[in-house]
């Protein structure tokens, strides 16, 4: 498939922005300025900018809670996403949620639940008010290898097909649920796409490091739910370079197998390759392109480091609607 200069562009500029603020996120956490954990998300970049190069305005989207940077691929402002992070009031959700409940409804960011696969149903309902409005639109389910062995995301699944809602789930598996390999907890080698069929769902399989060959997978099943023949599932291949969260050690698994993954199947440095090879970018564009969104990183932490934090009184608002 041949694409456009600009379109490469922009797939690029989400890809470093991405990996970029998943380092970031590291860097702040070891510098205890994160309250609570950061499930680091470097080396699965692709899979989610490869999957929303597909989206539309109207669609809803259903984050995991690696890679959150993807929200602000979605359109989730710096200072909001610091904000929150950094548990100030200039957050998504006044710094009440951090890292792992980031919502923004404006963009169709639906939130997250801090139980695994049990906010798959939420994708499906936003799908039912697709239908009721008589849209074209999707409900992106994101949600990693683990967590897709989880009974509420079989239940989500069955009732999508059932009623042939616009809902596209996509599996992340990047090897590992915490510490159990994929292969373990699996008896196939592919987590949801080999049981996609027992609920006449089509279903691809991607290369979860190739931002392209995600979005061409993607875009297959996103058409095909787009034009209302019901839920599809898109599986992307990838691997957790870090822990399951900052501070786990990785005794599970072999370290010389992280070390090939990152060494050969790293998502930005390839794409970068590319992007060379075709002339579309040079080393130089990209060190600048680099060092201007360090900047803006840099520049928006620290607003948010100088942000107000919640009072005490004011701990409790929302807990009730």
């Amino acid at each position: 498939m041949s694409y456009e200069k600009d379109f490469l562009e922009k797939i690029y500029k989400d890809l470093l922005e991405t990996r970029m603020l998943e380092e970031k996120l590291v860097e702040i956490y070891a510098e205890g300025k994160v309250p609570g954990h950061i499930h680091s998300g470097v080396g699965q970049e692709a899979s989610y900018v490869g999957v929303l190069a597909t989206r539309k305005p109207g669609d809803y989207f259903k984050i995991g809670h690696r890679v959150i940077a993807a929200t602000c691929v979605l359109g989730n402002p710096l200072d909001t996403f610091f904000g929150e992070i950094l548990a100030k009031k200039t957050g998504n959700a006044g710094g009440r949620g951090g890292v792992n409940h980031t919502g923004r409804l404006c963009d169709g960011i639906l939130g997250m639940s801090g139980t695994l696969g049990c906010d798959a149903g939420i994708s499906v309902g936003a799908a039912m008010t697709i239908e009721a409005e008589g849209r074209d639109n999707v409900s992106y389910f994101f949600v990693g290898d683990g967590a897709s062995n989880r009974g509420p995301v079989y239940e989500a699944m069955i009732l999508a097909a059932d009623w042939k809602l616009p809902v596209v789930f996509v599996c992340i598996d990047n090897g590992f649920g915490i510490s159990t390999p994929s292969s373990y907890s699996s008896p196939k080698d592919t987590i949801l796409a080999a049981r996609a069929d027992g609920f006449g769902m089509p279903s691809v399989v991607v290369d979860g490091t190739d931002p392209l060959a995600v979005y061409e997978g993607a875009t297959k099943m996103v058409e095909y739910t787009r034009a209302g023949n019901g839920p599809s599932v898109i599986e992307c291949k990838c691997y957790r370079w870090r822990g399951h969260f900052e501070g786990d050690q990785c005794a599970y698994r072999d370290a010389s197998v992280t070390e090939k993954n990152i060494a050969e199947r790293d998502c930005v440095k390839n794409f970068e390759q590319l992007l060379m090879e075709q002339g579309i970018k040079t080393a130089e564009d990209i060190a600048r392109q680099r060092a201007e969104f360090d900047q803006a990183m840099n520049e928006s932490i620290a607003r948010s480091e100088a942000a107000p934090e919640m009072t005490p009184e004011e701990i409790y608002d929302y807990l009730y609607v």
